[in-house]
């Protein structure tokens, strides 16, 4: 994407908000929770405490109190018949359930969050908004989440909406994307960004790798952003200079997302990190168009995918030490992570006097690369 507008013109996140669900565990308890699932299988129980124990998670939230039930009384438990499991019908019914008032949650701390700075009232910003843009891959439904939130925030009943669905961990950036053509087209629109996922939804039964890797990193989050014409009064902004896709070929089979009878399955090749070491340096270079990245916001999709990026990019613990402390303190929560990891990294930028301009990345089924370059101002 050729960057041509003048940088007063740029659109910009002006506020971000996150929203984690009621039910929070330890890692290592969920991690036993699920040895528990499989007994009389030492060898399985033991993969399963080094999968957790390796992740660099150290606490996760679910949006039901499954993992603090005993493993042999839950139907999510991986352990239980693939037939005594959940359908996807029944999956659903609670993304339907629980998705809307944590998507609301993280919304209305977006709207505070601007409201707070710029000294108006939320209801000011909230009739500010002019489209509605919904992120999810872990749950459908019709009239959906877009539909819903309209009407549990308050937004008008013509308020422009879209949906982009089934797009993976990357698909906040096609949100961003989005938003950020529409301010370009009309700098009075006023968008509201929001990522709603509910990952746990779709522990699947049975010992295949994929499956127990899967359930060791995914938890359940919101994250909200406010994308819009700065004013001159603005402060503590992303300005979105720039974005860059990349589909890397041959590689349709290497991360894989499909709805099957029971939840939706994930398939994770083993050879992602190397094909990012492929494809991140140049994308870097086009989005970045030379410039060194002065902050990273990277998309912990697991420990490996963080210790590979900053392999290659030579990056020192600092660096990447808002992506750590989200995958930390929350897990991998598919598209809302980055917004996550960008209100951590704002945290530090807040401190500097100077607009810092940095990079953000994430990662989709495919395997398709997103990147922003992002200027804090």
């Amino acid at each position: 994407m050729v960057d041509t507008q003048p940088a007063r013109g740029r659109p910009a996140i002006l506020a971000l908000g996150t929203a984690v669900p009621p039910f929070t565990d330890r890692q290592e308890n969920v991690g036993q929770w699920m040895a528990d699932s499989f007994p009389g299988q030492p060898a399985v129980q033991r993969l399963i405490r080094s999968l957790y124990a390796y992740s660099g998670i150290e606490t996760r939230h679910t949006c039901t109190d499954e993992f603090q039930r005993p493993a042999e009384e839950s139907p999510f438990a991986p352990g239980r018949p693939l037939a005594e499991t959940p359908t996807t019908g029944q999956r659903l019914a609670i993304y339907q359930r629980e998705a809307p008032p944590l998507g609301e949650a993280a919304a209305r701390a977006a709207l505070s969050q601007y409201a707070e700075r710029t000294g108006t009232g939320e209801a000011e910003v909230l009739a500010s908004i002019t489209h509605l843009i919904v992120v999810s891959c872990t749950g459908f439904f019709a009239p959906g989440p877009d539909f819903v939130l309209a009407d549990r925030l308050g937004l008008p009943p013509t308020i422009s909406r879209t949906v982009i669905g089934f797009m993976g961990c990357s698909a906040a950036f096609n949100g961003l994307r989005m938003a950020s053509q529409i301010v370009a087209g009309d700098p009075d629109a006023r968008v509201l960004m929001l990522s709603v996922e509910l990952c746990s939804l779709h522990i699947q039964a049975g010992t295949r790798r994929d499956d127990l890797v899967s359930a060791s990193i995914f938890a359940d989050g919101a994250a909200a952003a406010i994308v819009g014409q700065p004013s001159a009064g603005d402060r503590d902004y992303f300005r979105l200079n720039r974005f860059h896709t990349d589909m890397k070929p041959d590689t349709r089979d290497e991360m894989v997302w499909h709805i099957a009878d029971h939840g939706f399955i994930l398939n994770l090749s083993p050879r992602i990190p190397d094909h990012l070491v492929d494809v991140a340096p140049g994308s870097l270079a086009a989005v970045t168009q030379g410039e060194v990245p002065q902050f990273w916001a990277i998309h912990p999709g697991g420990r490996s995918i963080v210790d590979g990026l900053q392999e290659i990019f030579e990056l020192s613990d600092e660096q990447i030490a808002s992506s750590r402390a989200v995958l930390r303190d929350r897990g991998n929560m598919s598209s809302a992570t980055i917004l996550f990891v960008l209100a951590e990294e704002a945290k530090t930028l807040a401190r500097r006097d100077q607009p810092t301009t940095g990079v953000a990345m994430a990662f989709g089924p495919g395997l398709t690369i997103e990147m922003a370059q992002l200027t804090y101002v």
